[in-house]
């Protein structure tokens, strides 16, 4: 009898060790995705504060007194550093319109980026306001990616 005991301790306590192998699956599955936001997030905060320093840089260059030659081609580097970067891990996910991409860089780029031509621009300049415009549509596009995919 008391094998027959033993044998029906064991049956009602398989189903509670199934339930705790099941919650730790549950709890570690949870707990990584939140690990995962929580890195994407700090990476698209990070990639945040480099747009808005190339931004800063591309209006301090056309609105300096000259053309700066080291300048334009650091902006150069730099804005396909930036798309290069939405390559990577963890932004290859994010739907990122190549239209986009070519805004934010023909608003540099595309008028008085040509040392022959450049005049320095005021303030309320359709160019700079053209740069600010493009890097806000890319900021709010990898937002709205971010949200689709975490939240």
């Amino acid at each position: 009898m008391c094998h027959y005991s033993s044998n029906s301790q064991l049956l009602t306590q398989v189903p509670t060790w199934i339930i705790i192998i099941i919650g730790w699956f549950v709890v570690h599955h949870l707990s990584s995705k939140r690990d995962q936001r929580k890195d994407t997030r700090e990476r698209l905060d990070q990639y945040g504060l480099g747009l808005r320093t190339l931004e800063e840089q591309a209006i301090k260059f056309h609105q300096s007194s000259s053309y700066q030659a080291d300048d334009a081609r650091r902006l150069l580097f730099d804005i396909q550093r930036c798309h290069t970067k939405l390559n990577r891990h963890p932004f290859c996910s994010f739907e990122v319109s190549p239209a986009l991409r070519k805004q934010l860089r023909q608003s540099i780029t595309l008028r008085n980026f040509d040392a022959s031509k450049f005049t320095c621009q005021p303030a309320n300049s359709p160019i700079l306001g053209n740069i600010a415009n493009a890097f806000d549509e890319l900021e709010n596009q990898l937002e709205k990616e971010y949200e689709r995919i975490y939240l």
